[in-house]
């Protein structure tokens, strides 16, 4: 068959579902046809997976493999499933590290990582890969797993067509520039075109507010309900809004929803309270159809299980029409709830913001309880691609005329910031990579040194770092030019002597004496009074509140305040003991008579012409010195300073006053300059100092011991000789990976029962949410004090060489895993660890992978058959 008639039957298969396919999705089968890489940027939603389902078309006719990628195993659980369905069972494998299924398959679905670790073992099978789908590949820029993306794209045989989906980037011709330099030819397709278009909405009272007007601002409506509403207090979202929420999507016809809480105690919460008011969205007939799924699932499980993981409570919801989905339910209930939302027999899903991560959930209508969420540390406002990515769930292809987003209106909500949220503006994608241990013995494996220093050199953060150092290098030319400008004022502005000389001479000097500083600081206030007495309106100025810098134009001046309008386009009072800084002025601006300044076009011309005035200023740190204490106008106790000439003139405090702006420009070109040193060839640079910590612990041999910078003797190096336990080190991918192999020589993690290692190997999740509780066996805890030793002794290692890679570990599931593995009931696991019950399956997941990533090295007798029974022992159900 052709690729001609391929692409015909595969465009008529879908035109028998009701479904054309967009240019955009023609135009990538035609690249792949062509034998191209294609880069696929489209909104969520939009149809990016028909592209790779067409590689594996092409890869099945042309008797090749095709590996898909998914960044997380329920996305590759889902994305199984659905093969099977569509190509049959016996043509589709599965491998997830915790789970094999026809490996041999011609299409394999494969977590980034299973991949990411085929190609650095030079696996057999890559040799008959012909099409490899990156999905989600925007997903490099995440902290921890993003580096996967990167070292996948750089060991990927050049005869591989590669497949990256991505939502929509801001910097994506930056991203296909690299692809290209690593990858040859790309051709890069983007649509802003969302096959269903979407709407959104601000939820205020019992009313459905249009988020923008027809001039794509927001809409007066809004505005006008919004000014009326924001001296009122919102309060905690509770049953009450809630439920209004659900009775205007139920009268606009809105439902299916997910409403997007970001707590997961929300999600149960609401849950429960739609429960006892006795709240129902089904049908008889889908109740049915929700009880036969259910059945299946209760059916594998035992009465006590049911108990244990809440199941009848969760199936008295789902049967009602609704479910939560996050991180902490059983994961058998939470894909069986994305199930019945696809097959749209669920109405409502209370979901965290995990549910946005791609997983096929497409519903009519998505609502947000708002535009912060927690970060783990703190509340954070969303992104604008994280709430991109969220309402992107809204309106299913071939089902809706529209998507609908609604956010729920607070106090604390600005319907501008959120105007630009919904504008469609994404941030760039910004490379997460770093050589980890596992990495660099396994380049280290196939390479000699130069070449496996080269291949990270080729990385997309050095290619982005590259891009950096060039604007860096320009900003430092511009500096080094205004500081000479500056250096000649002021060498000739005193004729007590030179003025800069003096001023380097404070920089070098000691700290000042107290009454010094104490004067300084009455001194200082001084000024600020001085500065503020002499504003004039019409005129842009410099000046710090609270220590942050700040530019605004002076509209009207009063004796305690003035009226301003800051660079952000805010129209406020600006009050006299706020003020932490003197006003420095910065230039005139014309503001024409009669101007109204609570229209906001005229703010906003206002502010960008603040903007342009200032942009050069901020970006040099010219008036950075403002945001300093006070305490830069004391006399420092230095001899050199006392007795140079300049100290005697009248006029000291105005020349340290106008040196002030030298004094912050100089700083920030000392910064710049060690900036751009650390970023040239930065990655080969941190490769370097991995390297030398491996060789310190005998990993390595061969390596130079005295020598800091390997740039110019990396060619002579050549190849280097991996120890014994490199072999461990090069099979186990882990961000705890050389602390494992470090302590699994320790002789207390030696002669362990099979349970009591799954119980030790837990802490090598470094999962947070486990705990920290110390365990109570006493070989658990000799295992944790040689454990902690040995972390200990790394992180001091890699300190001496300026990098971080071990994470920090939590002990709180030891106890819980050597018991579960012993056979203990789930109930009594979770009580025993007050454990929640998905976070501890997620949990017995990875630590599944990660034993068997040591089985299957194979580094002794011991380890082999010790993690190969442990991996056993704690695999207690075919899901997991």
């Amino acid at each position: 068959m052709t690729d001609s008639h391929i692409a015909r039957f595969f465009i008529d298969r879908y035109a028998q579902r009701g479904i054309i396919l967009d240019d955009f999705q023609r135009q990538a089968m035609r690249a792949l046809e062509a034998g191209h890489d294609v880069l696929v940027c489209a909104p969520t939603g939009s149809g990016k997976t028909v592209v790779a389902e067409y590689a594996v078309e092409l890869a099945l006719a042309r008797e090749q493999r095709c590996i898909y990628t998914a960044p997380i195993k329920a996305l590759s659980n889902q994305k199984f499933r659905d093969l099977c369905s569509r190509i049959g069972a016996e043509h589709v494998g599965l491998l997830t590290g915790d789970q094999t299924i026809r490996r041999h398959a011609p299409i394999l679905v494969v977590t980034t990582e299973v991949l990411r670790n085929m190609l650095f073992v030079h696996d057999d099978m890559i040799s008959d890969v012909g099409y490899v789908v990156l999905d989600e590949v925007h997903y490099l820029a995440d902290p921890f797993r993003g580096p996967v993306w990167e070292e996948i794209i750089l060991q990927l045989p050049a005869q591989v067509r590669l497949v990256s989906l991505s939502a929509t980037i801001a910097n994506v011709e930056e991203f296909s520039r690299w692809l290209t330099s690593v990858r040859g030819e790309v051709e890069v397709i983007v649509s802003q075109v969302r096959p269903v278009p979407l709407q959104q909405h601000v939820a205020v009272g019992h009313k459905l507010l249009p988020l923008y007007g027809s001039s794509g601002e927001v809409s007066a409506a809004l505005r006008r309900a919004d000014e009326r509403m924001s001296e009122r207090r919102s309060g905690r979202i509770g049953f009450s809004r809630r439920k209004r929420i659900l009775d205007i999507l139920g009268r606009h016809d809105l439902l299916p929803a997910i409403e997007f809480i970001f707590s997961r105690k929300g999600c149960d919460r609401a849950v429960s309270d739609l429960l006892e008011a006795d709240i129902t969205l089904t049908t008889s007939a889908q109740q049915k159809q929700i009880g036969q799924r259910l059945s299946t699932l209760r059916a594998a499980l035992t009465a006590e299980d049911r108990r244990t993981v809440r199941f009848e409570y969760w199936a008295q919801a789902m049967r009602r029409g609704y479910c939560a989905h996050h991180a902490g339910i059983f994961p058998p209930l939470k894909e069986l709830a994305e199930d019945l939302m696809e097959a749209g027999l669920l109405k409502l899903v209370y979901a965290t913001g995990t549910l946005a991560l791609g997983i096929d959930m497409p519903v009519r209508t998505v609502v947000l309880e708002e535009t912060k969420r927690w970060n783990g540390a703190d509340f954070v406002d969303l992104s604008a691609t994280e709430y991109t990515q969220l309402i992107g769930r809204a309106g299913r292809r071939g089902r809706d005329q529209v998507g609908h987003a609604v956010v729920m209106h607070s106090s604390d909500l600005d319907v501008d910031y959120l105007a630009d949220l919904g504008s469609g503006r994404v941030d760039p994608l910004l490379s997460a990579f770093f050589p980890s241990y596992n990495s660099v013995v396994n380049l280290l494996a196939y390479h000699d040194y130069a070449q496996a220093r080269a291949i990270m050199g080729t990385s997309f953060a050095q290619f982005q770092r590259n891009a950096d150092l060039g604007q860096m290098r320009g900003r430092i030319a511009r500096l080094r030019a205004r500081l000479a400008q500056l250096e000649e004022s002021l060498q000739d502005m005193c004729e007590y002597g030179d003025v800069l000389d003096y001023i380097r001479a404070r920089e070098r000097g000691g700290r000042a004496s107290k009454s010094a500083r104490r004067r300084a600081k009455e001194a200082y206030r001084l000024r600020i009074i001085e500065s503020w007495n002499g504003v004039r309106t019409g005129r842009v100025y410099a000046f710090a509140c609270h220590g942050e810098l700040d530019y605004a134009v002076v509209l009207s001046v009063g004796s305690k305040r003035l009226r301003i309008i800051d660079v952000s386009g805010a129209l406020r009072w600006l009050y006299f003991d706020d003020l932490s800084s003197a006003l420095r002025e910065v230039a005139d601006i014309d503001l024409p008579f009669g101007i109204s300044v609570k229209d906001r076009e005229v703010r906003r011309d206002i502010a960008s012409r603040i903007d342009r005035l200032v942009r050069d200023r901020f970006e040099w740190g010219a008036d950075a010195d403002l945001e300093m204490s006070w305490d830069r106008f004391a006399d420092v106790c230095d001899p050199a300073v006392h007795n140079h000439p300049v100290h005697q003139c009248p006029h000291r405090a105005d020349h340290i006053e106008y040196a002030a702006q030298w004094v912050t420009l100089h700083r920030q070109l000392a910064h710049l300059e060690e900036q751009s040193e650390s970023f040239d060839d930065s990655v080969a640079k941190e490769f370097d100092a991995t390297v030398r910590v491996l060789g310190y612990l005998g990993y390595i041999q061969g390596i130079p011991k005295d020598t800091a910078d390997f740039t110019d003797i990396a060619p002579r190096i050549g190849r280097v000789k991996l120890a014994g336990g490199a072999q461990l080190l090069r099979g186990v991918h882990s961000e705890a990976d050389l602390l494992i192999c470090l302590s699994l020589a320790q002789a207390q993690l030696r002669d362990m029962t099979p349970a009591e290692f799954a119980g030790v190997m837990s802490v090598f999740l470094a999962d947070r949410r486990l705990g920290s509780g110390m365990p109570t066996r006493p070989t658990l805890r000799r295992a944790w004090r040689a454990i902690e030793r040995d972390q200990e002794y790394l992180t001091a290692i890699e300190a001496q060489q300026g990098i971080t890679r071990t994470p920090e570990l939590f002990t709180g599931a030891m106890d819980a895993f050597c018991a579960w593995a012993e056979g203990a009931q789930l109930e009594h696991v979770l009580r025993a660890g007050n454990f929640v019950v998905g976070d501890f399956i997620s949990a017995n997941r990875r630590l599944i992978d990660l034993l068997g990533q040591v089985e299957m090295v194979e580094a002794s007798e011991y380890l082999t058959s010790t993690a190969h029974q442990a991996r056993l022992a704690i695999t207690k159900w075919t899901w997991l």
